[in-house]
């Protein structure tokens, strides 16, 4: 038996080449743009014109034994506040756009 030629079709040869010289082409301005922003001035962060946080502060009376051990959000400006310690427990309210704390429930252990 005589083996037969094959020939690749021109289309698939041009193809090929064409999608080579697009990789190629790709390759070169993926660089060309990593450089170009690596030499380019550093732009200025925008300022917010919106304060991000309020002068007021909230002062909590805890006594020398007691920490807080949760705050959960009740509202969209109101936090309450678990007081833990040796003594009964105590829960907190904090209007956190006023800034006030006011007295919530003493819980005691079962």
């Amino acid at each position: 038996m005589e083996e037969q030629d094959y020939k690749t079709p021109k289309a698939l040869m041009a193809a090929v080449i064409g999608m080579g010289v697009l990789i190629i082409v790709g390759v070169v301005v993926l660089v060309g743009v990593v450089i170009h922003r690596m030499n380019a001035p550093a732009h200025p962060a925008i300022a917010s014109t919106v304060p991000l946080t309020d002068a007021r502060t909230a002062h909590l009376a805890l006594g020398p034994d007691e920490h807080v051990q949760t705050m959960t959000r009740v509202h969209d400006d109101l936090l309450a506040i678990q007081i833990a310690g040796h003594g009964p427990g105590r829960i907190m309210l904090w209007n956190v756009a006023t800034g006030q704390v006011q007295p919530g429930l003493e819980t005691t252990a079962p």
